[in-house]
């Protein structure tokens, strides 16, 4: 099975797209892409993204749109167990280490919309064969017809092999999805949430036995308690809910 033409399998769970593709098929995809091809993009669908369309589905043409959607959850996995659904499990942090490690090439040029200037500088570091170009918007640019423009401008100004799109969600679906009906725009962007932060060594992951356990998510909550604290906890109860939305759509004739 392949991702560059419309025949890709993809089923809707808990109210998200997700791909059925595993992850050596998703990197010999994005091997195959090029930096002057039709801007595609990639989203990542966690927990939170699931709560988040559940209060806005509004937003949900964001994940209709992507060329790829991939289950970046433990938990959203092993609830689709409960449904019959075998959904891989494509962590964002670990594809984006495998992209830099097996796709990308010396030289190849690399486009980054991050949060702070201090990504970019370690971005730089940690990869030097790679040709870095950032642009960082202010707070909030996705309600700031200015700063979306601007962002654009410089995509389409900056043409790069891949974009990875690194300002939190919702903002950076809206910006992927706005820069793939921009006229001139290029290359391949992947929402990749955090990732360029343990990419670039500002911040340490999981133990490797707490990740192949499924518990990544609970060393960010220790790590960062304050930031994610609401995230997680506040979410329990939308997901329970999520889940039984599912279960009644999927008995109902």
């Amino acid at each position: 099975m392949t991702l560059t033409g419309g025949d890709r399998s993809r089923v809707t769970f808990l109210g998200a797209p997700y791909d059925l593709a595993p992850v050596e098929t998703v990197l010999a995809a994005l091997a195959q892409r090029r930096g002057g091809e039709p801007f595609r993009y990639v989203v990542t669908p966690n927990v939170d993204h699931l709560v988040r369309l559940m209060r806005r589905p509004e937003l949900g043409p964001l994940y209709a749109d992507a060329w790829q959607s991939w289950c970046d959850s433990h938990i959203v996995r092993r609830l689709g167990f409960l449904f019959g659904l075998r959904l891989p499990h494509l962590n964002g942090t670990d594809v984006v280490e495998r992209i830099f490690a097996e796709v990308l090439r010396p030289g190849d040029r690399i486009a980054v919309i991050a949060p702070r200037p201090e990504v970019l500088g370690a971005l730089a570091r940690s990869a030097p064969a790679l040709d870095f170009v950032g642009h960082c918007p202010p707070m909030g640019f996705a309600d700031d017809d200015a700063a979306m423009a601007a962002c654009i401008r410089f995509v389409a100004d900056h043409p790069a092999r891949f974009l990875f799109v690194a300002v939190g969600s919702p903002q950076s679906e809206m910006l992927a999805q706005r820069l793939a009906s921009a006229p001139g725009v290029t290359g391949t962007g992947l929402c990749i949430g955090a990732a360029m932060e343990f990419v670039s060594g500002m911040k340490t992951r999981a133990p490797k036995p707490m990740q192949n356990l499924g518990f990544e998510w609970l060393h960010r909550l220790i790590s960062e308690p304050r930031r994610l604290w609401r995230r997680y906890i506040l979410g329990i109860g939308p997901l329970a809910m999520l889940v039984a939305r599912e279960a009644v759509r999927r008995v109902r004739p």
